[in-house]
């Protein structure tokens, strides 16, 4: 599960950030202070931390000099009311990696975490091998045995998504998600990722000769690693 750490102290908007963002696959820490984020800021290892700039008893952006000076490997994404330009200069030199603006949608929020955790996980590699394939980020291309994949843009963002999560389940809504970038309901988004898998499934398996996605009936999908 992907550990989170969310500093924000307008409790009505730190739950709602929970229950949403637990559902979709991660473990929430939370802080609504200065010093409680002190607190717990060491507890685990962050895929992502959510700052808020205007705590009661401290500057949000302290918090990220302090992970910069700790060399933290954290993806950092503020979260303010703070709409000046001069703000988002400040925290992205700070060393931020996203700036996101209140009121926001919560699925905007999923896709920016997710968009900053690929960037981290795949900073400094020119391509990404998971099995017989090769992904190229940059170029956004697969390759299998030296054959390259005829994947649309659908087919290649579901790869990738559950090549970052491999070795966990990944549910049907957390794909349409990342997909769409919103929550769909109902067969729509239900029959979506199942078109897109069943395709993405077949061409990887007529170049490998394996089926690496596994189904896992009722909850979504699994990618992991040969035994």
């Amino acid at each position: 599960m992907t550990n989170l750490l969310i500093i924000e102290d307008e409790a009505a908007l730190l739950n709602s950030m929970v229950s949403y963002l637990e559902p979709a696959g991660y473990h929430c820490t939370t802080a609504r202070s200065y010093t409680e984020a002190l607190r717990v800021i060491d507890l685990h290892e962050y895929a992502c931390v959510l700052v808020d700039l205007t705590l009661p008893d401290g500057d949000g952006m302290q918090i990220i000099r302090l992970l910069k000076e700790n060399r933290s490997r954290s993806g950092i994404i503020i979260v303010s009311s703070r709409d000046a330009l001069d703000d988002r200069i400040t925290g992205l030199q700070t060393g931020a990696d996203d700036y996101l603006i209140k009121p926001f949608h919560l699925s905007e929020l999923n896709a920016r975490i997710q968009s900053v955790i690929r960037r981290l996980h795949f900073r400094g590699e020119v391509t990404i091998r998971f099995r017989e394939l090769v992904i190229d980020p940059e170029g956004k291309s697969v390759s299998c045995r030296g054959e390259r994949l005829d994947l649309t843009k659908k087919e290649y963002e579901i790869l990738v998504y559950l090549v970052i999560n491999k070795n966990r389940v990944v549910t049907k809504d957390s794909i349409a998600e990342h997909l769409y970038g919103e929550t769909l309901y109902g067969t729509e988004y239900s029959d979506a990722v199942y078109s897109h898998i069943k395709n993405l499934r077949k061409k990887i398996q007529s170049a490998s000769g394996s089926d690496y996605i596994e189904t896992i009936y009722g909850v979504g999908y699994k990618i992991q690693e040969a035994e």
